[in-house]
């Protein structure tokens, strides 16, 4: 199904404006759900260009199947348009029913009105009333006795005060399910009584007093359509806070979806979900960031960082160093696991020693540095230079703090430095014995202006981040 969408005369509109009319004509005779679903989808059209019914269905704890039966009753009332794919859903202007209702044939009817006055004796029915039975068995072609079968079920479930729109709903969930003849119904409603004692269980687990056709059909979708235990379906039931038989179909259809068919699987993986909302909650914290809703974050970052291979205790570490560097985001804390992904560093340990040793690279840079005279902090740059000379150049540590002596005199050490080892380099002078007996040009002295002196030190964190940009 693709988008809600508002009709044109309703565009313009900052906030969800309900039409007494509706009120009055419309919503009284409505399914509940109905009016839930119509509402809600109203104010997702209004606020979310990119909706659909799944996102309706969701943010409502029910089922797709269930809101667009929705959008068809509201369809039928004139309220809404469902385009001829079945695509987009288009509210429309409310307008006064005022309509005429609908003429069928008397004598078609007779029995079944003498068999309705039978079934509520003390019952004043209304010609609306009648309508709304005549016109669904019209529609979906119900057979009276069946519709009358129907009636007696709602009857025995609700009691004498049933309404007729919950008749009316109910025999359009059988029609939809292809039981419209006497037989057929009688079969499904025998199928139905038959899990009484079960369904009680699992009523009153959701803290629900009464049982209706609802609950019924989405017992026996449970446990005959996906292979639920009635065991599994209580303990399920059992950890519902809020939201009742719906709440319970959402999560159950989840875990049939993610193939978690035993309590123990369920249990796992809620366990699983209860730790990564813990720790989903301890990053945010740790990088100064937050979000009232965690499922997105861990489907997007904290599951995946965990498939990877780091532990929480891993990423709550590099949580704390991303902060420390200013890398305050989780699209920067994810690229930076990335970089340690690539280097092979997935835990505690494994990234502990890679800070160390970038400490240590940074250590022998600041000895040459201070073999040459400079006074600052090591940069991104020289990092990349002392790579060159030891990595690529395979200069001795003991050569190279030999040239940064000989630099100190010049009026920019660091690039006669570079330039030395690189004549060094080209000439193959590996020793300091070789370096010594080597022709090279007698520096100028530096200007004063040249020599920069600060007491800015660097930090062992920066210098591990600052290496992970490097090249393998």
């Amino acid at each position: 199904m693709g988008a809600i969408k508002i009709g044109d005369n309703l565009m313009g509109r900052q906030k969800l404006t309900i039409d007494g009319t509706f009120i009055t004509e419309y919503m009284p005779s409505a399914p509940d759900v109905y009016v839930k679903i119509y509402l809600a989808g109203m104010f997702l059209a209004l606020s979310d260009p990119d909706n659909d019914i799944e996102s309706l269905a969701t943010r409502l704890f029910t089922d797709v199947k269930t809101v667009s039966e929705a959008f068809v009753y509201w369809q039928e009332q004139g309220l809404v348009h469902i385009d001829a794919d079945g695509k987009n859903i288009e509210y429309l202007a409310v307008v006064g029913r005022n309509r005429q209702i609908r003429k069928f044939s008397k004598e078609k009817y007779r029995n079944f009105n003498d068999q309705l006055h039978a079934l509520f004796p003390r019952r004043n029915i209304l010609p609306g009333e009648y309508n709304e039975y005549y016109n669904v068995m019209e529609t979906y072609n119900i057979e009276i006795e069946a519709m009358l079968t129907i009636i007696g079920y709602c009857k025995r479930l609700k009691g004498e005060d049933i309404t007729y729109p919950y008749i009316v709903t109910v025999a359009r969930n059988f029609a939809a399910e292809g039981y419209i003849t006497f037989d057929r119904v009688n079969e499904k409603i025998g199928e139905l009584d038959l899990y009484g004692d079960e369904l009680r269980a699992v009523v009153k687990a959701v803290g629900k007093r009464v049982i209706d056709h609802d609950d019924k059909r989405m017992y026996l979708k449970w446990t005959k359509s996906f292979g639920f235990e009635t065991a599994t379906v209580i303990q399920v039931a059992k950890q519902i806070k809020k939201g009742g038989m719906a709440r319970l179909d959402a999560k159950l259809t989840k875990y049939y979806e993610l193939h978690l068919l035993t309590i123990s699987e369920i249990n796992n993986y809620e366990k699983s979900r209860d730790e990564m909302y813990e720790l989903a909650k301890n990053i945010n914290r740790k990088i100064g960031v937050f979000y009232e809703q965690l499922d997105y974050i861990i489907e997007t970052y904290t599951a995946n960082w965990l498939s990877m291979g780091f532990d929480a205790a891993t990423l709550e570490n590099v949580a704390d160093y991303c902060f420390k560097h200013g890398l305050r985001t989780l699209e920067a804390m994810n690229d930076t696991l990335k970089k340690f992904y690539k280097k092979g560093c997935v835990t505690v340990e494994s990234i502990s020693e890679f800070v160390s040793e970038a400490a240590k690279s940074d250590d022998e840079i600041k000895e040459v540095f201070e073999s040459a005279g400079v006074i600052r902090p090591v940069s991104t740059r020289d990092r990349d230079y002392y790579r060159t000379w030891t990595y690529s150049w395979k200069m001795p540590k003991d050569v190279i703090l030999y040239a940064a002596n000989m630099s100190q005199k010049a009026d920019s050490p660091i690039p006669y430095l570079n330039s030395v080892l690189a004549a060094w380099h080209e000439k193959g002078i590996d020793t300091v014995e070789k370096a010594k007996q080597a022709d090279v040009s007698a520096p100028q002295k530096p200007s004063a202006e040249h020599k920069i002196i600060t007491n800015f030190s660097a930090d062992e964190i920066n210098a591990a981040f600052a290496k992970l940009n490097e090249e393998l």
